[in-house]
């Protein structure tokens, strides 16, 4: 089988509130992953929460916009990838008192119907101006891939799924076999999704249904729980030591849940993710073997890894590191590839 895996990032400030400042918070830690990644010679996919660039030069808050697009710049000029993220909840938040207060507006679902700002506007605009920002760098780039704010494609898809067609996207990573979340803003329940390493999500937005063509899921690597496992409010407290800065607020915070969904999250599958400081290199590992594996009667296979610089400091880009090192040992051929560079050997 041939693998190729794709280090994604969700380049985003913290989504309920900096306590720090945009600098430390995600200017920072993005151009340290890019010194890593030039380090490694790898390629990085950045997915740039853009609605959120988008209010701020709305709001004239230039110390976060232009040190953005100068940014974004920077990762299109270092052959890095960038594509469209979208939190559609900026397009209703607030700016008071020298900071944002995050609306409730949390899925592009939620904007179904809305008058100022329906789905294709939202898409077209988020695409538009994100083209424009990294077109001035480079005069081929395409924004082709998308990831889902929150990773919630449940709701309409299909008009999601045709909207971002028409505005030329061809891939998503959105999707995680076997995770569930749910809090007061959003549920995503991706358990049973097809048992394919890749497939076509068609212009209906059936997520579990492969088509023939649309876009094409590229999921991100993920390894069931095992109830041997150690409960993760345990290690966060006995490992805090390796955890980063606290950089600010969870969106999610203040919205509990019900029990029956607290018990689905228990047992939620692991992404193979790079911001998780409870997670050792063995065990990244062991998430890779597990697809491998699964999905070893195959030609070929592509897989997304995920990661927030917001969420990255020291033992995180460590991880990342050890992850790549040891990739290239154990299994030599695996590519680590980008969507630009996917879609010309897709002819996408």
């Amino acid at each position: 089988m041939k693998l190729k895996l794709i280090l994604t990032f969700d380049h985003e400030l913290p989504l309920g509130g900096v306590r720090t400042s945009y600098k430390e918070a995600l200017f920072d830690p993005t151009y340290r992953l890019f010194d890593l990644a030039g380090e490694l010679q790898v390629p990085v996919v950045l997915f740039s929460d853009i609605l959120c660039a988008m209010r701020f030069k709305e709001w004239n808050r230039q110390q976060y916009y232009d040190p953005y697009v100068l940014q974004l710049q920077e990762a299109v000029r270092k052959q890095h990838d960038v594509q469209l993220h979208l939190h559609p909840h900026w397009l209703t938040t607030e700016f008071l008192n020298n900071t944002f207060k995050p609306s409730t507006d949390y899925k592009l679902d939620d904007f179904e119907k809305h008058n100022e700002w329906p789905v294709d506007r939202i898409i077209e605009e988020g695409t538009n101006l994100l083209t424009q920002i990294c077109i001035a760098v480079d005069q081929k780039y395409k924004c082709n891939a998308f990831r889902a704010g929150g990773y919630n494609l449940e709701g309409n898809s299909s008009l999601i799924f045709s909207c971002l067609y028409q505005n030329g996207i061809r891939f998503d990573s959105s999707l995680t076999k076997g995770y569930y979340f749910r809090s007061g803003l959003s549920e995503i329940n991706y358990f049973n999704l097809p048992k394919l390493p890749n497939w076509f999500i068609g212009l209906t937005g059936n997520i579990r249904k492969p088509d023939i063509n649309g876009i094409y899921e590229i999921p991100i690597a993920s390894i069931p729980k095992t109830p041997f496992e150690v409960p993760t409010r345990f290690k966060l407290k006995k490992l805090a030591n390796q955890g980063p800065k606290d950089h600010g607020y969870q969106i999610h915070e203040g919205n509990p849940t019900d029990m029956q969904s607290k018990i689905k999250m228990m047992f939620s599958a692991r992404m193979l993710s790079f911001d998780n400081y409870t997670l050792s290199i063995d065990y990244l590992m062991k998430n890779l073997s597990h697809n491998i594996r699964k999905y070893s009667k195959y030609d070929s296979a592509i897989l997304s890894i995920s990661g927030h610089p917001k969420s990255m400091g020291d033992y995180s880009f460590g991880l990342m590191k050890d992850f790549v090192t040891r990739v290239r040992d154990k299994y030599p051929d695996t590519e680590f590839t980008t969507f630009t560079k996917l879609a010309k050997e897709m002819n996408f």
